[in-house]
């Protein structure tokens, strides 16, 4: 649990480069993808520089809503219990689930990440860098603005645990 500052001016930096490489490509026409993925990552750079946010050293942001009880934290050995509403930095929401259960390892690796930070019956929200989740495929089906997630999104997860077992 680091504060974010130190990293900023490295993801400012990235997020420059991003989006000067989009325009040229956008202008191309190589990549459709690559202004998303520099939308997504100067989004990420933006949201780092709230006081409320916390970074990782692998990328993952999140804001703590509420703690939970200490002493119950998930592990890969566990599964949990959640409710959580997932959407794109545009605020399209592509999933919620009002309880759901699963493996703590069956979900992306900055979901995982996010769960083990967790205490029973806290509420936090995730902020999942393209790399910590789907990378460059898509989930989905394109068209839907309900399940659908471009290739490099921004995953943002608002979770609130139930229960780990």
């Amino acid at each position: 649990m680091t504060n974010c500052y130190p990293r900023i001016f490295l993801l400012v930096s990235v997020s420059t480069l991003l989006l000067c490489a989009a325009f040229c490509m956008t202008g191309c026409k190589k990549n459709n993808w690559l202004d998303w993925k520099a939308q997504n990552a100067a989004w990420l750079a933006k949201n780092a520089l709230q006081d409320s946010i916390r970074c990782t050293d692998s990328g993952l942001q999140y804001k703590v809503i509420r703690q939970g009880i200490y002493g119950t934290t998930p592990d890969d050995l566990k599964s949990v219990r959640i409710r959580y509403k997932g959407s794109l930095i545009t605020g399209d929401v592509f999933e919620q689930n009002d309880d759901a259960s699963f493996a703590v390892t069956g979900v992306v690796a900055g979901l995982q990440e996010g769960l083990k930070k967790m205490n029973k019956s806290g509420h936090f929200i995730f902020y999942i860098p393209q790399e910590l989740g789907y990378g460059g495929d898509e989930q989905g089906t394109r068209g839907s603005s309900s399940n659908y997630i471009p290739p490099y999104s921004t995953l943002i997860f608002e979770v609130e645990l139930y229960d780990v077992y």
